[in-house]
């Protein structure tokens, strides 16, 4: 399994809870992966147990920002809003939407343990990625309405509790390039 170095290294020194979103090689095939270090720790009796993985549009007719929400079973919910007109954003959901499948990292700095989850994209939720994607495609939202959407959705309590996580917004396009920089994620001996 290979990912961008840097990328990581990006991610790792951010400010937890943060998460964020990069492509992934895996037997010569490119997926995408969602990144968490929820800055604390998962009970690995939870992580045994799995996540619910979805997905809204949050925003206005004026702008809209993707909202995840990963709930891990038996812990706690944790959500994250994405600028989807950030071009590492587009490259990595429309590279999911066309592998068909994504994978999931929660990755705890203090022991520097990584967990991955490799899942498909049921129909359910590549019916809803298929039916936003035009939306998420010609998306111009700024920076300014994505703080604003931010702000806004902290504020909402309409929605099941759990933590925020920030995105980290990066934007280096090198960030994509897994021939340079690569980072070889190989599973534990267990």
């Amino acid at each position: 399994m290979t990912v961008n170095r840097s990328f990581i290294q990006a991610l790792v020194a951010a400010e937890a809870p943060c998460c964020g979103l990069g492509p992934v090689e895996v037997d010569k095939k490119k997926s995408g992966f969602v990144a968490m270090r929820p800055g604390e720790i998962i009970p690995q009796t939870c992580l045994n147990l799995g996540f619910n993985f979805g997905h809204t549009l949050y925003g206005n007719s004026q702008f809209e920002v993707v909202h995840f929400a990963f709930e891990f079973y038996g812990f706690k919910q944790y959500h994250a809003l994405m600028n989807p007109s950030n071009p590492l954003v587009q490259v990595v959901l429309r590279t999911m939407l066309e592998s068909r499948d994504y994978f999931f990292f929660s990755i705890e700095e203090k022991s520097g343990s990584v967990t991955t989850f490799r899942n498909e994209l049921n129909d359910e939720v590549m019916s809803g990625f298929r039916q936003d994607w035009p939306r998420l495609e010609a998306s111009t939202t700024t920076k300014q309405q994505y703080d604003k959407a931010v702000s806004s959705f902290i504020k909402d309590d309409t929605h099941p509790p759990g933590t925020m996580m920030h995105w980290i917004e990066l934007d280096n396009l090198s960030y994509l390039d897994l021939r340079i920089d690569r980072l070889e994620l190989t599973p534990a001996a267990g």
